[in-house]
């Protein structure tokens, strides 16, 4: 949905580096303003998509920067008050360095496959300084593929901490989206050991 508005926001606005008498115009700014919200609300159900305390914290961080550009819009588009210009600028550099460093993260930390994931992040900013001349079509492209694989299960592993007695941390993976039987071995396996850590320390 967010990759759609932005693309269909793109082609029919039409943006350019000049203002113009229809960026002021209350539709114009509103509809803005609700994409970038749309944006906003986007990047930190990703954050948690993918997992990760960092990962969560900096979509959230890059939402609320997004969040505070498109209520500044209101304020410098819609009420005419070109103060709020500065808390627009803010809420991008905000929004820009909090992508740049989640692109980072994802791709220092998620493992195997999964670091295809910091594409999206790096795709967006991608979108954002180049969102004149082709913003809509790299949004498009992103979000959609972003929302293939939430939809697909084709997410990180979740890593699951079991406390079994003689053994502080037994770590074992579940695979988001796996099959109930290969979460059901997980289990089985977590109590196998378990039972094998008694024995020990008995």
């Amino acid at each position: 949905m967010t990759g759609v508005l932005l693309f269909v926001y793109w082609v029919v606005a039409r943006p350019s580096f000049e203002m113009t008498a229809s960026m002021t115009e209350w539709p114009h700014v509103l509809w803005f303003s609700a994409t970038l919200l749309s944006l906003a609300v986007a990047l930190p159900v990703f954050g948690r998509m993918v997992g990760g305390r960092w990962v969560v914290r900096l979509a959230s961080i890059a939402g609320a920067g997004l969040g505070l550009s498109s209520v500044a819009n209101i304020f410098e588009d819609g009420f005419r008050i070109e103060a709020f210009f500065f808390a627009f600028i803010l809420g991008t550099l905000i929004l820009d360095v909090a992508l740049l460093a989640l692109t980072i993260i994802i791709a220092r930390t998620i493992p195997g496959r999964y670091r295809l994931f910091a594409v999206t992040p790096a795709r967006t900013v991608a979108g954002i300084l180049l969102f004149v001349a082709a913003g809509g079509p790299i949004m498009l492209v992103t979000w959609l593929a972003a929302a293939a694989a939430a939809l697909s299960g084709g997410t990180p592993e979740q890593v699951r901490v079991v406390e079994a007695p003689g053994v502080t941390h037994l770590r074992f993976r579940v695979e988001c989206g796996a099959s109930t039987e290969a979460s059901d071995a997980s289990r089985v396996t977590a109590k196998r050991a378990a039972g094998l850590a008694e024995t020990v320390t008995a």
